[in-house]
């Protein structure tokens, strides 16, 4: 089966981003004043968050720890760090034996490497989720495949919907909890390992209808990739998300011998991401932000300084943890010949709402622009249009990550934010208001127009962040600070440190469009 090409909607929607646009220059010892300004405020916030940490750790449900360098407690309640590292520096040795015998496989025997995954990955899957774990981890992937049979996308969406609806609902969960009750975090352990699975199970049978739509391959080998695919032990328990057509590209490739540079370009590749999670880790130590999500009261007595330290911290954690969990996995399939995306890019600096999602998780993003925005959008480029392919996205981004009170918001809120962000857009195309900007507001005046503009979506996304990473009272509780009871002090506040953000991601924005056009001209 080759792979699809690049269709060509997608090309066009690649060659006509907003962001590719550069914002107009400002004087360099403005963009100092800003750039001084705004990490000031972060790393103040950061120590304030630190000191309020250290003095209420007595009150927090932290975890006393002996005989370490970085503190006697840390703060465990993160659940995905508290389960998966673990589990990555365990694996470490069969991660290497399942690099050696991939490579003789795909040297001698290439045919049978998706065998070999799914042989593997049993292997190592049971003792970690038990028998019934491992059996719904080939469930999901044998119901959508016998569901891809019709060749039915309509039909493929559903049973994917439902499947998804049936592993959140409280009858489900109560059964699995029972079924894996003696596993430790049993239940969240598979939870999480079935949800990649159903996503890549989805990829490849949403591909599979656009490459072979009459059905004329045959159904055994299809089922052998589908099941490698979903099985392929480095994505299986953490991801990041390949798309099946990168996943195929991969398979597909000959043998490359080794070099003493592959050899240590993968060494230092490990290094580097044992050093972040050694990193992460050390945090924890000083920064008790998660323990917090159990005691709202004590986020409503915090300083301004410190809850925005708070958020802060959260978003910075989130970044981290994601590095770590997708970067180690990622080394070792790309030593094996795959191509995965990349591991997330800081979003701080990033000055569009949209980009957030493009570049935090890259594979999750080409899945939504690939298989849902651009073929509702298709040709008809209008505003409209482009809302609902929005609207439809950031449903499946509900769906995907549970259909939870606290996920419905942080989707709803990210929806309105790339609304508005796309509105804006879209007026700021029209001949009128052409006109009447580059009137009123001048070269770099319109940069610092559109900066306060940024504003607006920036302070509802630290709402958004702490719902998703926190929780819903204490989201209330920091927007109630920001706008009522912290009003005029903490409100103004706010809004001057996200607008010398919005001028540092333009700059970060217009430095990275330099270096791609120098690097095209070169």
């Amino acid at each position: 089966m080759p792979p699809p090409v690049l269709e060509p909607d997608r090309q066009r929607w690649q060659h006509t981003r907003k962001s590719e646009q550069l914002f107009p220059s400002i004087p360099w010892i403005e963009l100092l004043f800003y750039f001084v300004s705004f990490w000031s405020g972060c790393f103040y916030s950061l120590y304030r968050f630190y000191r309020t940490s250290q003095r209420w750790g007595q009150y927090l449900p932290v975890t006393p720890i002996e005989d370490s360098w970085f503190g006697s407690r840390q703060d465990q309640t993160d659940l995905e760090w508290y389960v998966w590292p673990p589990i990555i520096l365990s694996y470490a040795p069969w991660a290497f034996l399942h690099i050696v015998l991939a490579q003789l496989i795909r040297r001698f025997c290439p045919q049978h490497l998706c065998r070999f995954y799914i042989v593997f990955s049993v292997y190592m899957i049971i003792p970690l989720i038990g028998r019934v774990g491992t059996g719904l981890c080939f469930a999901v992937p044998s119901v959508m495949f016998v569901v891809l049979l019709t060749r039915s996308k309509v039909i493929i969406w559903l049973t994917w919907c439902l499947i998804l609806i049936l592993f959140n609902t409280q009858f489900f969960i109560s059964y699995l909890e029972s079924w894996v009750e003696d596993i430790p975090e049993g239940d969240y352990k598979v939870s999480v390992m079935v949800a990649w699975i159903i996503l890549r199970s989805l990829s490849f049978c949403l591909e599979v209808c656009d490459t072979d739509p009459e059905g004329v391959l045959s159904p055994l080998p299809l089922l052998t990739t589908l099941l490698g695919y979903c099985l392929y032990l480095p994505f299986v328990c953490t991801g990041p998300y390949m798309p099946f057509t990168d996943f195929q590209a991969g398979l597909l490739l000959p043998y490359k011998e080794w070099t003493l540079k592959r050899v240590l370009g993968m060494v230092l590749q490990i290094i580097r991401f044992l050093w972040w999670m050694g990193f992460t880790q050390a945090l924890l130590f000083h920064f008790y932000a998660h323990s917090l999500h159990f005691t709202p009261e004590l986020v409503r007595k915090m300083t301004s300084w410190s809850m925005a330290g708070f958020v802060y911290f959260l978003t910075a954690f989130l970044q981290l943890k994601y590095v770590v969990l997708y970067g180690l996995p990622s080394v070792i399939a790309r030593v094996e010949g795959y191509d995965p995306p990349r591991h997330p890019r800081c979003t701080l600096m990033t000055y569009r709402f949209s980009d957030i999602w493009r570049y935090f998780d890259h594979g999750l993003y080409r899945f939504m622009l690939k298989h849902i925005y651009i073929p509702w959008v298709g040709a008809d480029n209008s505003l409209i249009r482009q809302v609902q392919g929005t609207a439809l996205v950031f449903t499946f981004v509900y769906v995907w990550h549970g259909v939870s009170t606290q996920v419905f918001w942080w989707a709803t809120i990210n929806f309105f934010g790339v609304f508005a962000e796309k509105l804006g857009d879209y007026i700021s195309r029209m001949p009128a208001y052409e006109t009447w900007e580059s009137r009123w507001f001048p070269g770099s005046w319109q940069r610092r127009l559109h900066g306060l503009a940024a504003v607006c979506l920036y302070v509802p996304s630290l709402a958004a962040l702490t719902i998703f990473l926190s929780n819903l009272e204490n989201a209330f509780a920091i927007t109630t600070r920001i706008f009522i009871s912290g009003f005029p002090e903490c409100t103004l506040s706010t809004f001057f440190f996200m607008f010398c953000l919005g001028q540092c991601s333009m700059e970060l924005q217009n430095w990275k469009i330099r270096q791609k056009d120098k690097h095209k001209s070169s």
